[in-house]
Order: C-alpha cells, then sequence, then structure tokens
C-alpha cells in the first residue's frame, strides 16, 4: 500500500493560533449558555485533529459519523436529546446536544462508545454536568488515553512534544481512511452475500436448487447454499478492500492480486458445505465485481454502469489468453474444449467483455418487471428464463450436450413469446422445473447470472 499523502488529503484554510484561542472561547460561551437555558447535562463534541488544518473532507466525513454514533447511542439508550446546536468553522466542526439525563449516566455510555469504535480515539468528547463540571473517564476508573504513535500516556507525548504533527496527522488520517474503508467494503460484501441468498430464495427455477425442490442436484440443497454463502461472506469484503488498498495499481495487477484470496474462499466454501462446489462461479465472477467497485471507491470515481463495466474489462483484459493453441486434441478442461469445438468462452468472455449478459440482458428486464410491481423472487425468476434464452450456459453443455442445450434455449424463448400472465408463467416453471429435473439439465450459469443481477441492481 503506497505512503499517504497529506498534502492531497489534507486540503483546507490554516488556522492561527488566535483563531484557535477564539473557538476555545466561543465553545465556553455556548456551553454556559446551553447549560443555564436548560439545567440539564451538555454534550461537547469535536475532533482531535493536529496541525493548522482543522477542516478537510475526511475529517468532516469522520464528524458527521461520530455525530450520527452520538445520536444513535442516545436513541439506543433513551436518553433524549432536548436541544442540538452545531457551529461550523475552519477552526473544527462543534456539536453540542442537551441530553435530559444523568450526567454520569451519559459520560459512561459515550465512552464505551469511544471504546468501541476507532474513530473514538480520534473524538473529543465533553459531558458537561448542570452546574458546568466535567465528567471525566478516570470517575468510571478508566485509564487514560494512550497514544496514537505508541503506548504512553497522550497527554505526556503531547506535554513534550515526543512526536511531529505530520506523523500524529498521518496516524490519524489513516485512522479515519482506514475506518471508511472497511466500512464500505462490509457494505459491498453484504450485498454480495445478499445477491446469493435472494438467488437461491427465488422459487421456481427450473432445474435449480431453490425453496421448494434441490432440482437436478443430489449433492445439495437450500440449506447448503445458504451455509455457503454466510461462509463467503468475509472474503467479498477482502476483494472489495483490495481494490480500494491498491487503486493506484494497474486494474491488471489488482486482478492478480485477488487470485489467492479466490483460492482460500473457495477452500472456505467446501469446508462449510463439504466439499460441495456451490459458488466457484460466483466467488470468481463477485470477486471481480467487489474489487472493482473497491477500485473506484478508492479512486473516487463515481459508480456507474459504463465506469463498472470499463474497470472489469481492464482487470481483465487477458483473461481470453488461456485460450490461444487450443485445440481439441489438447483441451484438457470442460471450457476448452468448448472453445474448441464451439468458440464458447463461457465466464472468461463474460467478464473480458465486462458481463453483458448481466447488463444488456437481465438487469433491463428485472427492472422492468420490478417496475411493473413484481416482488424481486417472480421478477427474478422471469429474469433467469431470458438469461437463459439470451446466453450460452456452459453448466447445461455440461451435464447434456450442446444440442440440449440449443433445443432448452428454444422452448423457453417459445414461453417468453406466448405473453402469458405472470401467474400462469409461475405455473409453467414448475412444470419446466420437473421436466429439467427428469432430463437432469441445471442452468447453474444462468443462475449465476441471475445473482449478479440482483448485486448490481442493489448499488
Amino acid at each position: 500500500m503506497p505512503s499517504m499523502n497529506l498534502q492531497k488529503i489534507v486540503t483546507g484554510q490554516y488556522v492561527e493560533l488566535p483563531k484557535m484561542l477564539d473557538a476555545r472561547e466561543r465553545r465556553q460561551f455556548v456551553q454556559q449558555k446551553l447549560l443555564s437555558e436548560h439545567q440539564l447535562p451538555l454534550i461537547s463534541f469535536t475532533l482531535n485533529i493536529v496541525g493548522p488544518i482543522k477542516v478537510f473532507p475526511l475529517a468532516v466525513r469522520t464528524f458527521e459519523e461520530g455525530l450520527s454514533m452520538i445520536r444513535t447511542q442516545c436513541m439506543a439508550w433513551k436518553l433524549p436529546i432536548i436541544e442540538e446546536k452545531r457551529i461550523e468553522d475552519i477552526t473544527g466542526y462543534e456539536a453540542f446536544l442537551v441530553i435530559d439525563s444523568d450526567a454520569r449516566t451519559v459520560k459512561e455510555i459515550l465512552c464505551r462508545l469511544e471504546e468501541r469504535t476507532p474513530l473514538g480515539r480520534l473524538f473529543d468528547l465533553d459531558v458537561l454536568s448542570p452546574d458546568g463540571t466535567k465528567i471525566s473517564r478516570t470517575d468510571f476508573h478508566m485509564p487514560p488515553r494512550k497514544c496514537l504513535l505508541c503506548n504512553q500516556d497522550a497527554f505526556v507525548c503531547s506535554r513534550s512534544r515526543t512526536h511531529s504533527v505530520d506523523k500524529i496527522l498521518t496516524r490519524e488520517c489513516e485512522i479515519m481512511e482506514d475506518y471508511f474503508h472497511h466500512q464500505y467494503a462490509h457494505q459491498i460484501s453484504s450485498l454480495a452475500m445478499a445477491s446469493l441468498l435472494y438467488e437461491v430464495a427465488a422459487t421456481p427455477k427450473p432445474g435449480l436448487v431453490d425453496r421448494d425442490n434441490s432440482g437436478s442436484h443430489k449433492d445439495m440443497d437450500f440449506y447448503t447454499f445458504q451455509s455457503s454463502a454466510v461462509s463467503l461472506n468475509q472474503f467479498f469484503e477482502e476483494f472489495t478492500l483490495c481494490g480500494i488498498k491498491n487503486h493506484e495499481r494497474s486494474c491488471e495487477d489488482i486482478f492478480a492480486l485477488i487470485r489467492p484470496i479466490g483460492i482460500q474462499a473457495e477452500a472456505v466454501m467446501k469446508q462449510a458445505t463439504n466439499g460441495v462446489n456451490t459458488h466457484k462461479g460466483m466467488i470468481f465472477s463477485l470477486g471481480i465485481f467487489c474489487c472493482a467497485l473497491g477500485y473506484l471507491y478508492g479512486n473516487d470515481i463515481p459508480y456507474t454502469e459504463a465506469s463498472f463495466r470499463d474497470t472489469c474489462r481492464q482487470m481483465t483484459a487477458h483473461i481470453l489468453d488461456d485460450f490461444q493453441g487450443i485445440t481439441l486434441e489438447t483441451a484438457k478442461t470442460h471450457g476448452e474444449r468448448l472453445y474448441a469445438r464451439y468458440g464458447i468462452t463461457g465466464i472468461r468472455g463474460e467478464a473480458a467483455d465486462g458481463y453483458p449478459t448481466v447488463f444488456k440482458t437481465a438487469l433491463p428486464v428485472f427492472r422492468q418487471y420490478r417496475n411493473e410491481g413484481l416482488s424481486a423472487n417472480d421478477a427474478g425468476v422471469l429474469t433467469l428464463l431470458h438469461i437463459i434464452a439470451g446466453s450460452v450456459d456452459t453448466n447445461i453443455i455440461a451435464r447434456s450436450d450442446y444440442e440440449t442445450f440449443r433445443k432448452v434455449q428454444a422452448q423457453i424463448q417459445s414461453m417468453l413469446n406466448s405473453g402469458i400472465d405472470t401467474r400462469d408463467f409461475i405455473a409453467e416453471i414448475r412444470t419446466l422445473d420437473q421436466e429439467f429435473i427428469k432430463m437432469n439439465i441445471s442452468p447453474g450459469g444462468s443462475a449465476d447470472m441471475l445473482a449478479l443481477t440482483y448485486f448490481v441492481a442493489s448499488l
């Protein structure tokens, strides 16, 4: 990970000492005014940011996050906020909250908040009793705050100026960035896991595991997929963080970096499923998706379908090189044989082209169905039919043959062209499910595309 560039991150107005002293006097005046008006405990909140620049985007974001945490804690512990006042100045953002509760109770709760979140190290949270007395951490036998850079008490290092301002500020920015990076990665990983759960829950799906049955599969069921999805959650977060932390590197380089994560994810998945391959394809594709989103986030590039697809293409620019020189005689895998015989590139081709099946075929119809009022389940089930009809499902070919796959495509396209009512459609899909089970057909590749559609639709 490259070293932090403070000049790029800490941008804003310099604040001279007299201005800071004026801000301190103003803060004391506001505190006394609110205490006098309400005769209730007061929370005074700002950030401990060293250096002459107190307000910059990362600090503002941290302040807002901290204030949100304070409000949440007050709500959770039923501490009524009687009045809230904030000051936005170049000397630093400040918030004042009048609380209808006992001052010691408020302080104890906020001390727990400071200990719970990494950002707490940067919070300057004072709790004043109605008479203006400041409640201290030591009143609860809590140790004094430690230095951000060593294990000494913070006030000792501060008094002796043990560390340079740049070193302290760098550490403060690292804490803030790391918090928000993990927050974003967690959000993306949750969406990824949810997309897997939505896909397996979508019912009925012809030949696939759903809430009704196990489709054409005898080695897995609905609960196998749930266990698998949960086991992968941590790796989706790792994929995203990899894109964030390596955002200054080339997309191709980052793609190489996520391969070890994918290998570990597959091993953990098989542990969770007793060796059953439930989500190998999704580890590959969602790994790319999560990493691409992390890359965009790390480079402050707004998410659009165009920017996202372009990033996926750049990451997998050379992925089709694996097929160079492959013939029927030299082909070793099912994918290589399909390429040698039919020119089918499978999931590699999807990735190299920015997943056109998701963005060109599935997503538009899924959104249309949702706009028409269909549930996420029914919209997903019907979207699956469009995916099967409009793409090459190598899983169907692997379990049967190419001719069978083409017949399946024609059959489903005929269903879609019939224009029957949605409720009748669902009934027909259940009939189709029984046919697929008898013929051992499973459109697993299309199911993966449906899961990716659920994921992208949630962004």
